[in-house]
C-alpha cells in the first residue's frame, strides 16, 4: 500500500474461502474492493467443495441430495446461515465460483444434485459434492472398480497407499500399490517441495520411469496431491503422455497442495481483477460518521464504506476463546456460545455429535449484518461471511464451502 490512508468501497478481512469469495463478488459488481489479512488458511483445504453431505451430525446421517438435506437442516435449526438463503442464490454463487475457477485452469467436476464420495489421506469416504478434475478420475474410478496402482511416496507423512487399500477394499478391489523414493531427494519429504520439483520435465521423467515397471497392467495411476504447483494441468497431461494411462490425485494431510494451487491462483487471479490483496493484519476498527469504518493497520488508515467480515473462527482469529468466554476482538460483537466453558466440549474428543464450542459465532439477519442479543443489526454496513456464522457446525456437517461462498454471494448483494 503505496500511501498511509486508501478507500474503498469494501473491506474484506480474511482470506478463506469466504474472504476469497467476498472479494471475487464484489468485484463483479464493480466495487473498489480491498482485501486484508495476514495469512490464508487456504493451505489446508483438501480441495473438496462441500455443500452439505451429514446431517443429523449426531446419528451420522450421509445425504445423497444436498438440497434435501439442506432442507432437512434448515427446518431442523433455522437460524443456520443456509435458512437465509434460497436454493437459486446458493446454485448462482457456486455457478459463478466454478465457472471463475474454469478461467483459472482448476476446473471442478461433480454431479447435479448429488453428492459424492471422495476419498481421503487414510482411505475413508466423505461426502462432498465437487472435487477438481485430478481427483474426480480417481474417485471414478473406484466407482467403476478399475485397476489402479497408488503410489505410495517413502518418508512423506500425512498419506498412506496402504492404508487407503485397506480401507477401500470392499469397495475397491483392483488396487495395487508401489512405494518408490522420490526423484533426487533424501530425508524427509514435502508435499510443496515435490510439485515444485514436478513442474520439471526431467523430474517428471525419473519418475515416470521408476513406476512404469508396476504400471503395466493397470487402467490408471494414483499419487497423493504432489501433481505440480503452479502448472498443475500440464505436469498432469506430461505425466498422462508419458505413462500412457490416466493419472490422479488423493488429498494430502495438511498443508495441501490444491489449497495453496488454489490460493496462488486466487491471489492472482483477484489482483488482475482490480482488488487490492494485502498481507496485513487490522488491528482495530471504528465507526466513521462521514465514510463509514475506518480499519487500523500498523501503518495505514483505511477508509470503508462497508465491511465484509470473513475472518474465520479461532484459526484465522475471527473468534478468541478466552479463559471464561469467546469474543469477537475487532468489533467486541456479540458471539453466540455455550453458556459456560464446560459446555464447551463434550467428555470424549471424538463425540458423535460434534462439541457444542462448533456452534459458536456471530448471529446475522438475513442480509448477513451481524445483529445484537435483541435481533437488532448492529452496523448497516457491517456483514459477516463463511465459518464465523453461528449456529454452524461446517465441519461436521460438510458444507464449509458452500457455506462461505453462498453467504459471501448474499451479503455482496446487499451492498449498495
Amino acid at each position: 500500500m503505496s500511501s498511509t490512508n486508501d478507500y474503498c468501497d469494501v473491506l474484506v478481512i480474511g482470506s478463506g474461502m469466504a474472504g476469497m469469495a467476498s472479494t471475487f463478488f464484489a468485484l463483479e459488481r464493480g466495487l473498489k474492493t480491498i482485501q486484508m489479512s495476514q495469512s490464508s488458511p487456504l493451505q489446508f483445504f483438501s480441495g473438496f467443495f462441500d455443500i452439505l453431505g451429514v446431517h443429523p451430525i449426531k446419528e451420522n446421517v450421509n445425504w445423497e441430495n444436498p438440497w434435501d438435506a439442506i432442507a432437512k437442516l434448515c427446518q431442523d435449526n433455522p437460524k443456520h446461515p443456509y435458512a437465509f438463503l434460497s436454493k437459486e442464490q446458493i446454485l448462482q454463487a457456486a455457478g459463478a465460483w466454478f465457472d471463475f475457477l474454469k478461467q483459472l485452469n482448476l476446473s471442478y467436476h461433480y454431479i447435479p444434485n448429488q453428492n459424492i464420495l471422495g476419498i481421503t489421506p487414510i482411505g475413508s469416504l466423505k461426502p462432498t459434492h465437487a472435487v477438481p478434475k485430478a481427483m474426480w478420475t480417481g474417485i471414478s474410478a473406484m466407482m467403476q472398480n478399475k485397476k489402479t496402482l497408488l503410489v505410495d511416496i517413502d518418508r512423506l507423512k500425512g498419506f498412506s497407499a496402504r492404508q487407503i487399500k485397506e480401507n477401500l477394499q470392499k469397495t475397491w478391489t483392483e488396487i495395487e500399490i508401489t512405494k518408490i523414493s522420490f526423484p533426487e531427494t533424501s530425508g524427509e519429504v514435502y508435499t510443496g517441495h515435490m510439485a515444485s520439483a514436478l513442474e520439471s520435465t526431467e523430474i517428471q521423467k525419473q519418475l515416470v520411469e521408476t513406476i512404469m515397471p508396476r504400471a503395466h497392467s493397470v487402467e490408471c495411476i494414483g499419487f497423493p496431491a504432489i501433481l505440480g504447483s503452479y502448472n498443475h494441468n500440464k505436469v498432469c497431461d506430461n505425466l498422462e503422455k508419458l505413462l500412457g494411462k490416466p493419472v490422479f490425485e488423493i488429498p494430502t494431510l495438511p498443508p495441501s497442495m490444491p489449497g495453496i494451487r488454489l490460493r496462488n491462483a486466487l491471489m492472482h487471479a483477484l489482483n488482475q481483477k482490480g482488488g487490492q490483496l494485502f498481507q496485513k493484519t487490522v488491528d482495530h476498527i471504528e465507526p466513521d460518521g462521514k465514510y463509514g469504518f475506518i480499519a487500523h493497520t500498523s501503518s495505514e488508515k483505511i477508509f470503508a464504506k462497508n465491511i465484509i467480515l470473513a475472518t474465520g473462527r479461532f484459526m484465522g482469529k475471527g473468534l478468541i476463546a478466552k479463559r471464561t468466554s469467546i469474543e469477537e476482538p475487532l468489533f467486541n460483537l456479540p458471539v453466540y456460545q455455550p453458556e459456560s466453558r464446560r459446555e464447551w466440549h463434550q467428555k470424549q474428543f471424538l463425540a458423535q455429535g460434534g462439541h457444542d464450542i462448533h456452534q459458536s459465532g456471530i448471529q446475522v439477519d438475513s442480509s448477513f449484518r451481524p445483529i445484537n442479543d435483541n435481533g437488532k443489526v448492529i452496523f448497516e454496513h457491517l456483514f459477516a461471511t463463511g465459518s464465523i456464522l453461528a449456529h454452524n457446525n461446517w465441519m461436521h456437517h460438510k458444507c464449509g464451502s458452500g457455506v462461505a461462498i453462498a453467504s459471501a454471494f448474499a451479503a455482496v448483494e446487499k451492498i449498495d
